[in-house]
């Protein structure tokens, strides 16, 4: 061996006394024997309060008799189906905005009625749109038993729609 390879760091020592190596062995062996003890005692869990039962007991009994006997507090009130007149008034009010508006401003962009409704942009459900000649249309809608009838060529749509201006004014 040449001396380049005798050279050692500057904090070795010349012997190994073996007493570091018990000193390291003795305390991984008390480490287990601490792992071991931990592992054989049991950890009980938690018992629940005494207080816990006899609010659970109670809480399902509430819960029971509210479903098969609900008092008057309990029962939710249905909201009240609004009268034929006001539906009319606001399908009425609804195809004035969603047809006939988006129909007139298609009219007024490109010069010509469009082919569909969605094609004028509405997206109004339940009106039939039919298209007689260049210039007039027709649209059908239908609340319960009333039918709407707006035509183009007979009635202008201020006269349709009414005073469509209190309606959403509130």
């Amino acid at each position: 061996m040449s001396e380049q390879d005798r050279v050692r760091p500057y904090h070795a020592k010349d012997t190994a006394t073996g007493q570091e190596t018990a000193d390291v062995v003795a305390e991984v062996l008390r480490h287990a024997a601490e792992r071991d003890q931990a592992a054989k005692q049991r950890n009980v869990p938690k018992r629940q309060p005494k207080w816990m039962l006899p609010v659970s007991v109670n809480l399902a009994v509430l819960a029971v008799y509210l479903l098969i006997a609900p008092p008057d507090w309990a029962v939710l009130n249905p909201i009240p189906e609004l009268p034929i007149e006001a539906r009319v008034d606001d399908f009425r009010t609804a195809m004035y905005f969603q047809g006939i508006a988006r129909i007139e401003v298609y009219r007024a962009r490109t010069g010509r009625l469009p082919a569909t409704l969605q094609e004028a942009g509405s997206t109004l459900q339940g009106v039939d749109y039919v298209v007689r000649g260049d210039s007039a249309y027709v649209l059908i809608g239908s609340v319960g038993e009333e039918v709407l009838t707006y035509d183009s060529s007979v009635e202008s749509a201020a006269a349709f729609a009414g005073n469509v201006s209190s309606k959403i004014s509130g």
